[in-house]
């Protein structure tokens, strides 16, 4: 914790709650395990800052932030590599059906050669569409480079002409993305421009032999129809981390299906992406009490 600063967890208790909102200068924590409610955000007459520990800030209330000036900091690419490393896991795991394999020599049997039948694929060579060219999305592309694909993105913010370079990231609308990428990777915030993007209707822009990667929020998939393209074989599998409802309900149709590797919102925390949440925020917050503009203010709330 930096000096000169105390910290107190939010109450539940309303008397108390209101009280620390009164008299907080900043907030902290991540948006959904500690939300605000509705009737909060009148006591934030003093907050300066709203600092996560997330990348996501779905369930802060963007417009009232907005109306009272306040600023929302996401955590500045704090697990970035983590949920990077992850999305790649996937779709390698998807590629080589990692489950099904395991599955197999821990059942006593072996892979016997079939001979140019494989169903088994590469990643290299392949077109690979990002959904969201933040922090986590140039990172995924940087992961990326290594592995001799094409890159495509799609994000309402363009990329400069400088870091598209860098990146090796070529912009094209969301449904030519779809219909071009063998993977289409997740990496959007939840919004109401974002719900559900991935229907019916994109679902059937995509290729046939294409794999969809969600390491990002749940919301984003239609999963009654990703569910009917996976089963009906339109598209050829998935790796979902996230899911709409959260836990999911153990009878999801989903898991019935052998063209899916599933884990458990697991993406972002690693030992190695706390030190860097709690120190980007730490240290944003100390800019701010030094009268400094905060890094990393969500793209909805920036001036320019």
């Amino acid at each position: 914790m930096p000096a000169g600063f105390s910290v107190e967890i939010l109450a539940k208790e309303p008397e108390r709650r209101v009280d620390q909102l009164k008299d907080a200068d900043f907030l902290m924590g991540f948006a959904r395990a500690q939300p605000l409610k509705a009737d909060d955000y009148p006591h934030l007459r003093k907050v300066k800052l709203i600092q996560l520990l997330s990348a996501g800030y779905d369930g802060i209330d963007i417009g009232l932030l907005r109306k009272s000036g306040i600023p929302l900091a996401n955590n500045g690419g704090a697990n970035s590599y983590a949920v990077s490393e992850h999305a790649i896991m996937l779709m390698l795991a998807v590629y080589r059906r990692l489950p099904a394999l395991d599955r197999l020599v821990r059942a006593g049997q072996w892979k016997s050669s079939k001979l140019g039948e494989e169903q088994e694929h590469e990643l290299a060579g392949k077109t690979v569409g990002i959904i969201g060219a933040g922090m986590i999305g140039k990172t995924i592309a940087r992961r990326l480079s290594g592995f001799e694909v094409e890159l495509l993105y799609y994000d309402p913010v363009r990329l400069s002409a400088e870091d598209a370079t860098r990146l090796r990231m070529t912009y094209c609308e969301r449904d030519e993305l779809f219909r071009r990428s063998d993977v289409v990777t997740l990496h959007a915030p939840a919004n109401e421009s974002s719900h559900h993007m991935i229907c019916e209707r994109t679902l059937a822009l995509m290729r046939r032999d294409a794999i969809l990667i969600n390491t990002a929020r749940g919301e984003l998939i239609d999963e009654a129809a990703l569910y009917k393209a996976l089963r009906e074989e339109r598209i050829f599998a998935a790796g979902l981390d996230t899911f709409d409802q959260e836990p999911p309900d153990p009878q999801n149709p989903l898991f019935t299906l052998q063209n899916v590797v599933l884990s458990p919102h697991a993406a972002g925390p690693t030992w190695e992406s706390w030190p860097k949440r709690f120190g980007h925020s730490f240290a944003n917050i100390e800019r701010v009490a030094r009268g400094e503009p905060p890094l990393w203010v969500i793209p909805e709330l920036r001036s320019s």
